[in-house]
């Protein structure tokens, strides 16, 4: 190549190469700077934030949501509870309304909502839900009877009590006292549980249209009546007859609840009776609970004893008395008792009653050879039988209060030998005397038969007079079968034979008297007891 064009070539790349190489640099001079400059305006930032010379902005948080429960009480008042959406809030419990019971919150849907704990998810609204309260009887003062003895001046604690006198008795024990226009087509205006079965009909207690005041009222029925005043169980209980699934669950718990009732194996369909009613109706009013022993302050209660079980709820709902409570219960200051009986037998009406050695009334009890029901009453130990023997002596007009037992005996006695005829029925063996009550009975509905029963009539009399008689099965004249009564005076025995009598005077016209005769004077007969 010739050499001017070589150093032409030269000259031609040395002028390009030239700017390359210079841009190259002004680059990185100008990074450089920034960096600089940079770094320089964040140390001048930082010490100057260290001294307190720039504002520096706080972070503001956003606040959580709340949600509102207004609860709703009266006349537009309302108690409010909030929480964050989704978390629980405690809803309070309602204010106290005189002569009301705050059974619960109802949300919109009418659902009722104990006080507890909610979730809240939105603003929400519940309204107080209140029940007419039980009046508060149980507290100092005077304490009047509302289960008062019958006319016969008995409690009789363990009859049933009749659906009428139960609906009667929770309406006087409620704080109100208007009278609904509720009706039934078998309680009329004259009715005394009218007001009561109106008003119970109105407020949603009790429905139909026939209230049936004189059957008996049972466990299942007071019990569903009384959940109605009170907020439900929150217990569960394993009860015989009643599961949890069955409708009447709750109001049984309720009862557990309230000690209305022990015994998980209940009858649902049992009758009430009267001494358990007086132990719920104490419980209800805040009555009962006595703490103390005095049953002078009570008297003889006639048909029920002081180791009966609802002695002294009976005692509180039928003696009128002076009260004041303690932490360890009633104490009762004075009362109008009834008399405090002695020892032994009395009598209200025709029925033969006993006292034992501390004035309780005996019932389902013995005193010496005598038995006492679960009435209080003699007894034979055959119901059907008691009832005629009852019947007879009021046939008899006997009155025991102004009569003498002797001649109320006599009385008896007559009666048995001169309104019966003779039938020749069964004879039984010596000693056997397995026969009296059905000999008894046979002859006070039938009027007729043989020794037997004659015997047995007058025997079963005797007994309910109080007499301590004795009924022999054994001969007379030493071999003739022949039944007849013996009664002990002064510790001499004596001979009634009603039938021997009736024999004497209707077929050999004797006026021959075998009433209360001792052994020796009653001539021509021989008798052997066995």
């Amino acid at each position: 190549m010739p050499a001017e064009t070589a150093e032409k070539k030269a000259r031609e790349r040395s002028r390009h190469a030239a700017p390359k190489t210079s841009s190259s640099n002004l680059f990185w001079r100008i990074a450089a700077s920034l960096l600089f400059l940079t770094a320089a305006a964040l140390g001048a930032l930082l010490f100057l934030a260290k001294e307190g010379l720039i504002f520096r902005p706080e972070v503001v948080e956003e606040e959580p949501v709340r949600a509102t429960a207004y609860c709703y009480y009266a006349e537009g008042k309302a108690l409010e509870v909030s929480a964050e959406l989704g978390q629980s809030a405690v809803l309070p419990e309602g204010p106290a309304l005189d002569g009301y019971t705050f059974i619960g919150w109802a949300d919109a849907q009418g659902v009722l909502q104990k006080s507890g704990e909610v979730t809240l998810f939105e603003d929400c609204a519940y309204a107080a839900v209140y029940q007419i309260a039980f009046r508060d009887l149980g507290q100092s003062g005077s304490h009047e009877p509302y289960f008062p003895l019958d006319e016969d001046m008995l409690f009789h604690p363990n009859a049933p009590l009749s659906r009428g006198r139960a609906i009667g008795l929770l309406y006087a024990f409620l704080q109100t006292e208007g009278v609904g226009s509720g009706r039934f087509t078998d309680v009329s205006e004259d009715d005394a549980c009218y007001s009561a079965a109106a008003t119970l009909k109105d407020l949603g207690v009790i429905g139909g249209s026939r209230l049936h005041p004189d059957e008996p009222i049972t466990c299942e029925e007071l019990f569903e009546i009384l959940a109605h005043f009170f907020p439900a169980s929150g217990n569960d209980y394993a009860f015989t007859a009643v599961p949890p699934d069955d409708v009447r669950y709750g109001a049984f718990c309720l009862a557990m609840d309230k000690g209305w009732i022990s015994d998980p194996d209940i009858d649902p369909g049992r009758d009430l009776t009267k001494g358990e009613c007086a132990h719920i109706f104490n419980a209800l009013t805040g009555r009962g609970m006595t703490a103390q022993s005095d049953y002078a302050l009570v008297g003889t209660i006639y048909d029920v004893s002081f180791s009966d079980p609802y002695f002294w709820d009976i005692a509180e709902s039928c003696i009128p008395h002076e009260a004041q409570r303690g932490e360890d219960g009633e104490h009762w200051l004075s009362s109008t008792p009834l008399p405090l009986r002695e020892e032994g037998f009395f009598f209200v009406g025709t029925a033969l009653h006993c006292a034992g050695s501390n004035g309780s009334a005996l019932v389902n009890e013995s005193y010496g050879s005598f038995d006492f029901g679960p009435d209080g009453v003699i007894t034979t130990g055959m119901p059907e039988l008691d009832a005629l023997v009852q019947a007879k002596l009021q046939e008899l007009e006997l009155d025991p209060a102004t009569m003498e037992r002797d001649y109320m005996l006599r009385r008896c006695y007559d009666n048995v030998t001169y309104h019966n005829a003779y039938l020749s029925v069964k004879h039984y063996e010596v000693g056997d005397i397995s026969w009296v009550n059905d000999e008894a009975y046979h002859m006070l509905t039938v009027r007729k038969g043989n020794c037997y029963n004659f015997s047995a009539e007058f025997y079963v009399l005797a007994r309910a007079l109080g007499y301590d008689a004795v009924i022999y099965s054994g001969t007379v004249n030493l071999k003739n079968p022949h039944a007849w009564v013996e009664i002990e005076f002064d510790g001499v025995p004596y001979v009634f034979d009603t039938e021997l009598e009736y024999t004497q005077h209707i077929m050999a016209h004797s006026t021959a008297c075998y009433f209360k005769l001792p052994y020796e004077r009653v001539k021509g007969w021989y008798y052997f007891r066995g």
